[in-house]
């Protein structure tokens, strides 16, 4: 399952944004300089401003290269790669689960907020029955050590993986390991 433009609006919205500002702020400063009616605290907060956006436009061209790069999930019969390859300075993030280290995987919806202001985020996850240690995982998964409460069904701790594609790409990326190995999705 290839997500490769899955946050490229994202991407795109934050550089027209702040490279849009920087040019703005510098070009209104110096039609203003020298004015009267100028005084520190407007140089100064032009100042912060322009150095947000510059700020801004620095990090999304150093974050371009994992946003364009080729990624995505796959299974097959050894188990889970969620890849995330090599491009320009980016050095990648591969990581292959094989099937005998994934206890269990669901599909899970997060909601945050109230009221009007409520947001779901939908995920994968996997329960891994190894230890944590540190996985170098491409940058749209979480992983984290987790101990289950007592009425758990797997007892003992265990490394969860949440693979976050966006809200679009959760049932397709679930279909890509149900495809597989549909024993690990256990109904509720």
């Amino acid at each position: 399952m290839n997500l490769r433009w899955s946050r490229i609006l994202t991407w795109i919205t934050l550089m027209i944004v702040s490279v849009g500002g920087a040019v703005a702020i510098s070009v209104q400063m110096v039609r203003v300089v020298g004015e009267p009616y100028i005084g520190a605290s407007e140089i100064t907060g032009g100042v912060v401003f322009l150095v947000g956006s510059v700020c801004l436009a620095v990090w999304t061209v150093w974050a371009a290269p994992r946003m364009l790069t080729h990624q995505g999930v796959a299974a097959d019969a050894i188990g889970v790669a969620l890849i995330q390859e090599p491009n320009l300075w980016f050095p990648g993030r591969t990581v292959r689960i094989p099937w005998d280290m994934i206890r269990a995987a669901s599909e899970d919806v997060v909601t945050t907020g109230s009221g009007d202001r409520r947001t779901k985020r939908k995920f994968v996850t996997l329960s891994l029955n190894l230890e944590y240690q540190k996985i170098t995982a491409p940058s749209w998964t979480l992983v984290n050590r987790e101990y289950p409460d007592a009425s758990a069904v797997v007892r003992g701790p265990m490394t969860r993986v949440r693979i976050a594609p966006g809200n679009l790409w959760q049932s397709r990326v679930a279909g890509v390991i149900r495809a597989v190995r549909p024993d690990l999705f256990s109904e509720r």
